[in-house]
């Protein structure tokens, strides 16, 4: 029983049990410390949860955040606090928010996360947004959410879409390729039996061997598409850049065109080079098509 004048509690002795008296004081001193630690243990589950947590009061307005929280909004807490949660959002992502928040504060069940862009300074902030409702002191309502940081979830789904596109870029260019390899044999094939017909002395013969040597690159242009469709590997060879060049100079002065005069300046003692002669006859025309077009109108004059 309890005794008003000494202020402390007492226990009945009963047969077998030791009695004790343990005074108020005491116990609202031991309390008040279990309290302080729980309130300690709170503080920091709360601070440093791995996600981001805020309290909302009915007119979701932010009464308390965590530091994730501010993090994923580059604010102090000091700025996040007292601002509503719609204006850390874009404005695109915020029309959903309302109705989604007011079902939820009236009892009835979320639709799911809600994904949204966050304003932040420094990058673009991709969040899921999960809500739940409390009931607070007093007979309120409140929502605490909870935000997770997913932007590098998202742009490893935008790099996989990606890459899923080029795979299908990749199988289209292996089925072109194909396709257009069979075109070019018989271009190829019709280009030698119009070479046993016209002798080098003839007028006729330049034009088959460009028409001959144009498809022959036409056709390295392939194997290209077939190695970037990783249906056919690339095949290096040991080649004299002079010769390569000699070949590739008609073509070349047919790109620039009649205005620009292309001289080709071959040293002396070259090395020999392991190349794949498709790439490296490619690699020279791009350089000479953007050396055309950075060319003023005027005549100009190329060197190779």
């Amino acid at each position: 029983f309890f005794s008003s004048r000494r202020r402390h509690t007492r226990y009945i002795s009963v047969t077998g049990v030791q009695t004790c008296a343990l005074p108020i004081s005491q116990l609202r001193e031991e309390h008040a410390r279990a309290l302080a630690r729980a309130e300690r243990s709170f503080e920091t589950f709360f601070e440093e949860a791995p996600f981001g947590i805020a309290l909302l009061d009915d007119r979701a307005v932010i009464v308390e955040c965590n530091r994730v929280f501010r993090r994923i909004a580059n604010k102090t807490g000091e700025i996040v606090s007292g601002r509503p949660l719609a204006e850390l959002l874009r404005q695109e992502d915020r029309h959903d928010l309302p109705a989604r928040l007011s079902r939820l504060a009236s009892g009835a069940a979320g639709p799911g996360p809600l994904e949204a862009r966050v304003i932040s300074t420094e990058r673009e902030v991709v969040a899921s947004i999960f809500a739940n409702r409390i009931e607070h002191s007093g007979g309120s309502t409140r929502l605490i959410i909870y935000v997770l940081d997913t932007t590098d979830q998202k742009n490893l789904e935008a790099q996989f879409a990606q890459s899923q596109k080029m795979q299908a870029v990749g199988q289209l260019a292996g089925g072109v390729a194909h396709d257009f390899n069979n075109l070019l044999t018989a271009m190829i094939g019709f280009c030698d039996l119009l070479l046993q017909r016209h002798q080098p002395g003839d007028a006729s013969f330049a034009d088959i061997m460009q028409v001959k040597q144009n498809a022959n690159r036409a056709a390295n242009l392939v194997r290209q598409l077939l190695a970037f469709s990783r249906q056919q590997t690339l095949q290096p060879k040991v080649l004299d850049i002079t010769d390569a060049l000699t070949e590739l100079s008609h073509l070349l002065r047919r790109l620039m065109g009649a205005s620009i005069e292309l001289a080709i300046v071959h040293s002396r003692d070259l090395f020999l080079v392991k190349v794949d002669q498709g790439q490296l006859e490619q690699v020279i025309i791009n350089l000479a098509v953007n050396a055309r077009d950075a060319m003023p109108q005027e005549i100009g004059r190329a060197h190779v």
